[in-house]
């Protein structure tokens, strides 16, 4: 026997949150949501564009600090689906973002496929998220002075390069990778004064300080500056309740700059 859809069920559970965020939406000055009035969604993304671009600001996620300037929030999909909860691709771009051990210049993150997941209390689900992240040389360096305060980052050229302090006549030419959960550390060439000698020795891995959600590092490159980072989220999901939004939307409008 097929499974009944639980459209009957998802209404009902959803009917609390839609009014709650309705009414939030209201209380905010927002502009009414949609083709789906009270879409908690659409509430959040619409107080983030109103309350948060521009303005640098500190919340607490998975129990750290993550600070940032929000710069821009936004969802690719059309009103037709997202009525039904479908809301298609949410771009978020942030500068000046630290993390724990972590400083970005900048950020972006692409949520794929965001949706309403039914049942008995509404899931918001997004799969994957893709993450991309400029960091410059000099919060390399930071980071890299912290594994070991003797070792000095530098780019000659674009191609980094790690050298001991106070011995600038001796450096390692390095190509970074991605290793997951680390950084892989490829070593092509010994600079000793003047002279680049190539060298055949296998890479090895850097851990890296925890990830924000469990990030998953798939590729780091130079770039002028500093470096590329990008990692991918498989799936992320977020029960959804009053009290829920309720806190989010109150954050959003009221937390500390």
């Amino acid at each position: 026997m097929a499974e009944r859809w639980p459209f009957e069920e998802w209404r009902k559970s959803l009917s609390d949150v839609l009014s709650l965020t309705s009414a939030a939406a209201a209380s905010l000055g927002l502009p009414a949501a949609g083709l789906l009035t009270g879409d908690p969604f659409t509430a959040i993304v619409d107080t983030a564009r109103n309350w948060l671009i521009g303005k640098r600001r500190t919340f607490t996620l998975g129990g750290r600090e993550l600070t940032m300037v929000l710069e821009d929030v936004s969802v690719e999909g059309s009103d037709l689906a997202r009525a039904v909860g479908q809301y298609g691709q949410l771009r978020i771009l942030a500068r000046d973002v630290d993390w724990g051990e972590y400083r970005f210049e900048r950020v972006e993150v692409q949520a794929r496929n965001v949706h309403l997941r039914p049942g008995t209390k509404p899931v918001l689900v997004a799969a994957p998220i893709r993450c991309e992240a400029f960091l410059s040389a000099q919060a390399a360096t930071r980071w890299l002075a912290a594994v070991s305060p003797r070792l000095e980052l530098a780019m000659h050229e674009g191609v980094p390069q790690v050298g001991l302090a106070g011995a600038p006549w001796l450096r390692l030419e390095i190509e970074p990778g991605a290793g997951g959960q680390s950084i892989r550390v490829v070593p092509r060439a010994l600079h000793l004064l003047d002279r680049r000698l190539p060298l055949r020795v296998p890479a090895f891995h850097v851990p890296l300080p925890e990830l924000p959600f469990d990030v998953i590092l798939t590729a780091m490159e130079p770039a002028p500056g500093g470096f590329v980072m990008r990692g991918v989220l498989p799936e992320w999901q977020r029960s959804l309740s009053r009290a829920d939004i309720e806190r989010l939307l109150t954050t959003m409008r009221g937390g500390p700059d």
